[in-house]
């Protein structure tokens, strides 16, 4: 008797249920631009649109969000402009990158970004600081087997260094890409060497669709195999990237974090947009191996 009654209880609540469908507020796409410009290298900017948070994703809804008819100039503080051209990058992400040919990045150069598209101008401007001067990288080993990789930067100057750091690893085949927790500070009043952690990200963080091909599948979350050889970007940007850069990836490491609300702002500097515009100032590449 007690258990068709708790048949019935069940049988009644579920004919009250009723299906729910969200509603979102109307959305207006934002222009979203991810664009950057290193010391001896030409400049690189990637267009899309942004997207409400219940978009359906598929293949189409994603070509959708590509821009690839705008007009983009840049001009610098020496006087020099270029309108950037479009190329078709097939191992990126959107695979249309609008790149300089003649317009090299150069340490103390203001450089103006303009984006003309669709009826909308969007602006920013950036700088590129002189590069850390890294004395030292090294594995410090946690076992037999794997370290953590070490940087000891010097502090050549007389303001703070916005640092922000790129990483390859040989064993995992990646591409270069930004270190966990890319972005630190130097304050100018710290002495001596000031040494740094370089954490270990796998290209494809969390996002991988085969992580179990992944070379690094099953180790530490930040140490290296003491048989990898890695190379280090080191990389110097101004604040105004620092406070964007920091904001975004604080803002991807909080979302990996079931437990951790994440109620921060992502920054941005792009006037009539979104996204950012960073200037970085690199060195010579550092390649770090066991025993060096």
């Amino acid at each position: 008797m007690r258990f068709a009654i708790c048949i019935g209880i069940l049988l009644l609540v579920a004919g009250c249920t009723k299906e729910v469908e969200l509603e979102q507020p109307a959305y207006k796409p934002k222009i979203v631009v991810d664009g950057y410009i290193e010391s001896g290298k030409a400049a690189s900017v990637s267009l899309t649109m942004s997207s409400p948070y219940l978009t359906h994703y598929d293949s189409a809804s994603i070509r959708h969000t590509f821009l690839n008819h705008a007009k983009i100039t840049i001009s610098s503080s020496e006087g020099d402009e270029e309108v950037l051209t479009l190329y078709r990058e097939n191992r990126f992400f959107p695979p249309f990158v609008y790149k300089s040919v003649s317009i090299r990045g150069r340490t103390g150069v203001e450089y103006h970004l303009k984006i003309e598209v669709s009826g909308d101008t969007l602006s920013s401007v950036t700088s590129i600081p002189a590069a850390p001067v890294v004395s030292n990288a090294f594995f410090d080993a946690v076992s037999d087997t794997t370290g953590n990789l070490v940087m000891e930067v010097e502090h050549g100057q007389n303001e703070d260094i916005y640092l922000f750091t790129r990483v390859r690893s040989r064993l995992e085949q990646e591409s270069f890409h930004p270190s966990y927790n890319p972005v630190d500070v130097m304050k100018s009043s710290d002495q001596g060497l000031y040494r740094l952690q370089v954490m270990r990200a796998s290209e494809f963080g969390l996002y991988s669709l085969n992580a179990k091909e992944n070379f690094y599948n099953g180790y530490g979350r930040y140490e290296y195999d003491l048989r990898d050889t890695v190379e280090v970007l080191a990389g110097a940007v101004d604040s105004v990237s620092y406070m964007v850069l920091s904001s975004l990836f604080k803002d991807r490491y909080n979302q990996e974090n079931p437990f951790v609300f994440n109620g921060n702002r992502v920054e941005s500097n792009i006037e009539g947009g979104i996204g950012r515009w960073t200037g970085v100032g690199i060195n010579n590449l550092i390649t770090v191996m066991a025993g060096d």
